[in-house]
């Protein structure tokens, strides 16, 4: 007997309406819902508010998967309870225009409402696919795609807004305030050793899992023992990402001490930890050249809880150069280096075709969201799943945006005036 528990088993939607008709018809969600204590607590009908199923709508489950980890991220799902975009003050809305920002608010509403019968997200569909039109089709699509196009477009839409955005880096929409990070990449010449560096603001960051990538300092193979040790855990593919990579000879750097371009290092860390981490596992490869296409199905652990101390920027250039290297402005606190695991994004099947399932941890106690369905899983059922993206919260915010509401921290992501 499963030791699986149905937690949503009801219906889908109306059969008397096609996907097209229920994909252009407009749902006005009502407002007015009482969030003040919306923290994962227990809805009428004996079920954890916020678990709820979404209907599959035509090979979906790519967006529903990524969904179910966006509901569930404290920062993020805090601002949109608390009214972080109005649905009656937004202009688009009272002129019945489309509204992704309101129709992200919808399914909030929705979904935390205590309703246990699974929600069709088709407005929502509609209104991403008027943003990403090469997405606009029943066909299957990648999730981790779907993920950056969904918070490129939040970030369009309501950083338009934000007064004194210099760019991504500075700009204070809610997409760069959960998700943003920033990184640090270091190009040294390998002649001279004059060193030149970068920052580039990222909303998540991908971890290579084919071997074939891996490079030392001197840009050859490691034994096949190292490969094994290094990719059979997620921190040595963080290992991998902050590792010193010879640039091909046609990227060569042009060295400012030698006047010439020099073959050079190149050397990734991170300089700014964001509130939520997304790491995505690049499963799916393809190649150009070869006009080939695979899926890496090896097994990757992950750890519940994530120390990224050891991949901020002082930490590895510590490491590769010794303590000649003293001060850096701007370190990241320990404290904000700790993070806990509360979403993953499973893919299973082929490349071809495929199924994405969420894993959400709510209340120490682990979900399993396969489209309309929800059950109760233990933890050994998600530590053999097949990890495609991972979603972790810093422990600091993570604990108390769960467990005290009146957490100051919880200041960090309220609303901002605005928003349309």
């Amino acid at each position: 007997m499963s030791n699986h528990s149905m937690i949503v088993v009801q219906g889908g939607p109306n059969e008397s309406e096609s996907i097209g008709q229920r994909l252009i018809k407009r749902r006005r969600m009502v407002s007015g819902v009482g969030f003040e204590s919306f923290d994962l607590q227990t809805s009428k009908y004996g079920v954890s508010v916020g678990l709820r199923g979404l209907n599959n709508l035509g090979s979906t489950c790519f967006m529903n998967s990524v969904l179910q980890a966006l509901l569930h991220a404290p920062p993020f799902r805090d601002y949109f309870l608390n009214g972080g975009h109005s649905l009656e003050a937004c202009q688009k809305r009272t002129t019945d225009q489309l509204c992704l920002l309101c129709d992200i608010s919808a399914i909030f509403q929705a979904v935390f409402s205590g309703d246990t019968k699974p929600y069709s997200p088709a407005q929502f569909l509609y209104s991403w696919w008027q943003h990403s039109a090469n997405f606009a089709s029943y066909q299957q699509q990648d999730a981790h795609e779907f993920f950056i196009s969904m918070l490129d477009a939040i970030h369009e839409k309501e950083g338009k807004t934000r007064n004194g955005c210099k760019g991504n880096g500075d700009c204070q929409c809610i997409v760069h305030r959960v998700f943003g990070g920033l990184l640090r990449s270091d190009v040294t010449c390998m002649a001279c050793g004059f060193t030149s560096t970068t920052y580039d603001p990222c909303l998540d960051i991908s971890l290579n899992l084919n071997e074939n990538v891996l490079l030392t300092e001197k840009g050859k193979k490691p034994t096949n023992q190292s490969v094994e040790e290094i990719m059979c855990r997620l921190s040595g593919c963080l290992d991998l990402f902050t590792r010193p990579e010879k640039l091909g000879s046609d990227q060569k750097l042009y060295c400012q001490k030698c006047h010439e371009r020099q073959d050079s290092l190149k050397q990734m860390s991170i300089k700014k930890l964001p509130l939520v981490l997304s790491l995505h596992i690049k499963r799916f490869e393809h190649s150009y050249v070869k006009n080939l296409s695979r899926k890496i199905d090896r097994y990757l652990p992950f750890p519940f809880s994530l120390d990224m101390a050891p991949y901020l920027a002082p930490s590895v250039l510590r490491a590769r150069y010794g303590n000649r290297i003293f001060t850096f402005g701007g370190d990241e606190s320990d404290v904000f280096s700790q993070f806990k695991i509360f979403a993953v994004v499973t893919h299973s099947g082929t490349l071809e075709s495929g199924h994405y399932v969420t894993f959400l941890r709510l209340r120490k106690q682990w979900f399993r969201c396969d489209d309309a369905w929800i059950t109760e899983v233990d933890e050994a059922a998600v530590r053999a799943s097949q990890c495609y993206m991972l979603f972790y919260g810093q422990k600091t915010l993570f604990n108390k945006a769960n467990e005290d509401p009146n957490s100051p921290v919880r200041d960090l992501c309220l609303p901002i005036h605005g928003c349309c």
